[in-house]
């Protein structure tokens, strides 16, 4: 492909849960005020060796994980607090808390019951390629919902992570998982 702007365009959200959900089919969640931003973030850590001084000789890649950051100005909020009940470990409703220590996978695979992570698509027809996170969650502070009189935008915080239900994986780990790519839910 030639050099050229990027120019993404209007992008469309959308969710997919585990068989249990209300979301269990690819459920759009809303139109964004403005960009989506996709933030990977590289893990790194130095070897040292001490006749280097305070230089490494060498860096380990330690993986990685995704921030993605939206204002939802159209959405569907019954679809928003049901991906905020995924993301608080699968409880019972929103706003209630799972058990202390609940896992999102739950070692089991993806959209089985137990899984509470979510899939995460962005779509646009002018930039035609979409993103789609495999196992995201709403996370830190989920959502902050302005109630008042104007229009609500809610903002969402998201952070996709590489998760398979069993992390030797053949004695491979993470090697070859997914952490993003361009197909959809």
């Amino acid at each position: 492909m030639p050099r050229d702007y990027l120019i993404n365009g209007e992008s469309l959200v959308r969710v997919r849960g585990n068989t249990s959900s209300s979301i269990s089919s690819l459920s759009e969640l809303g139109l964004a005020t403005d960009a989506i931003q996709v933030r990977p973030v590289f893990k790194h850590k130095d070897i040292d060796v001490d006749a280097w001084g305070e230089a490494p000789p060498e860096i380990q890649f330690m993986l990685a994980e995704v921030i993605i950051t939206m204002n939802l100005i159209h959405f569907d909020n019954v679809v928003l607090r049901e991906c905020l009940r995924l993301s608080m470990g699968g409880a019972s409703t929103e706003g209630t808390l799972s058990r202390a220590g609940a896992r999102m996978g739950g070692g089991v695979a993806r959209f089985a019951a137990g899984y509470n992570f979510i899939g995460l698509n962005i779509a646009s027809p002018v930039g035609a390629t979409p993103w789609r996170f495999l196992h995201s969650y709403l996370s830190a502070t989920p959502v902050i919902y302005p109630l008042g009189t104007e229009k609500s935008i809610a903002q969402c915080t998201w952070r996709a992570i590489p998760y398979l239900a069993d992390p030797w994986n053949d004695g491979s780990g993470a090697s070859g998982v997914i952490l993003w790519d361009h197909s959809s839910d």
